[in-house]
């Protein structure tokens, strides 16, 4: 009895230190881009919200510091943006719900979530939640409204066919469930259950990285695609570069260049894409090499693609350069994003089975492989071996020259959006029951 008062004490004060925490940062921290076109439309959110004891108080104060300002960009009104809110542990605990109707403004809902306990529930019962949300909160949704659900979780529900079937009755109901989980002990496969798709599936490695998927689910919920349209997936995207003397300095600061504003293309976080690369010549160029957790930080992927240094290779090693980036790279890649490679060279490898073998174990590792060749087929690009290496003719481009590579970016974000988006429906089907 003592020890479990004791143990009630320490929640009780680590709740109350992290209420405190809530109400002195929230002010502080700002809004991401907003989507304009869904910053006042109406639209439901419905958020079924983990308070299990695996969270702790100081990470379920983060995933409602995180919900403050998901539902903070949205106008926040009866006539526009309404929440509801619902946290479960063995038990629901609807003593601290909410429901629609009854917050008409932004200061006030973000009051409400930043009240709400911490319960340190002994189980994860999601399903009890999900039905909650759906039988209690749902009923109050304005018709013709897209009503949207947030499941956030850290881990696995006991009951996990009840939780599919209550996401089942959620989904056959016309709602459009979203699924995020954090850490590494939740299941994808459970949270693929829960979500309407793949796109709805979220995951982050911690509770402080929840800030780095607030844009793409703002984008999902608001149904607005963006431009490219797997800017936001997670993708572990990896460069594999030529740096042989025949491409001359001008050149690879070209092509360099070229990749640059491909990534740029792109969301860069440790939750959405993630950049790696190595260059090569007669051998690998390991001291210009980094890997998908070397950098967070766009700018920082940006700056150090620029000083990229061109090291006249007197050969062209293409298949130790592919080896390394599956073996060495692609080894740090996370299961669930879609693994990319692409491929730049202007000739022909002197070792063109190795080239292929490489690039054959790469693709039968679920890496996509993309091979973009620069100069003139048949002359010193080798057509066979480009298609070697991509697996397929569709994942082939060429440019004449390096200044020509800027006409295939469209190219190059169409059929690489297209490999990311099937990755990630492959990766997905193999988590749902």
């Amino acid at each position: 009895m003592l020890k479990a008062a004791i143990f009630a004490g320490l929640v009780l004060c680590l709740t109350t230190d992290a209420a405190h925490l809530r109400h002195e940062t929230r002010h502080k921290r700002e809004s991401s881009e907003c989507p304009k076109e869904c910053l006042s439309n109406p639209l439901e959110i419905s958020f079924v919200v983990d308070a299990s004891a695996s969270i702790w108080p100081g990470n379920f104060t983060l995933g409602l510091n995180f919900i403050e300002d998901f539902v903070n960009i949205f106008e926040i009104s009866q006539t526009a943006v309404r929440v509801s809110l619902v946290t479960y542990g063995e038990v629901v605990y609807d003593q601290d719900d909410f429901g629609f109707a009854d917050y008409s403004n932004n200061q006030d809902l973000m009051e409400a979530i930043s009240n709400i306990p911490y319960r340190s529930g002994i189980m994860t019962n999601t399903s009890g939640g999900i039905w909650h949300m759906l039988n209690k909160q749902m009923p109050e949704a304005r018709e013709g409204v897209r009503r949207v659900v947030i499941v956030l979780t850290d881990g696995n529900s006991q009951e996990t066919a009840l939780t599919k079937r209550a996401a089942k009755d959620a989904l056959d109901s016309g709602l459009e469930v979203f699924a995020i989980g954090v850490g590494h002990d939740v299941s994808p496969q459970e949270l693929h259950n829960i979500a309407s798709d793949d796109r709805h599936v979220f995951v982050v490695s911690a509770y402080h990285m929840l800030e780095s998927i607030k844009k793409r689910l703002s984008y999902e919920a608001c149904n607005i695609p963006t431009q490219p349209v797997c800017e936001m997936d997670p993708v572990d995207l990896s460069f594999v570069i030529d740096s042989s003397a025949s491409i001359g300095e001008g050149n690879f600061s070209v092509g360099m260049q070229f990749v640059k504003e491909f990534v740029d293309s792109f969301q860069l976080n440790p939750s959405a894409v993630r950049v790696s690369l190595v260059t090569f010549g007669e051998v690998v160029y390991t001291e210009d090499a980094f890997g998908f957790d070397t950098y967070t930080d766009k700018k920082d992927v940006l700056d150090t693609l620029a000083g990229i240094k061109w090291r006249h290779g007197k050969e062209t090693n293409t298949g130790a350069g592919i080896k390394y980036m599956q073996v060495t790279q692609m080894a740090k890649a996370r299961p669930i994003a879609a693994h990319i490679c692409i491929v730049i060279t202007d000739g022909e490898s002197q070792e063109t089975e190795q080239t292929k073998e490489q690039a054959k174990a790469a693709q039968d590792a679920g890496i996509v492989m993309y091979a973009i060749g620069v100069g003139k087929i048949g002359e010193k690009l080798n057509e066979e071996e480009l298609i070697n290496i991509a697996g397929d003719t569709s994942r082939v481009l060429t440019a004449e020259n390096y200044a020509q590579l800027n006409l295939l970016k469209d190219s190059l974000t169409d059929i690489t959006c297209q490999g990311i988006l099937q990755s990630i429906e492959s990766k997905a089907s193999k988590f749902r029951e």
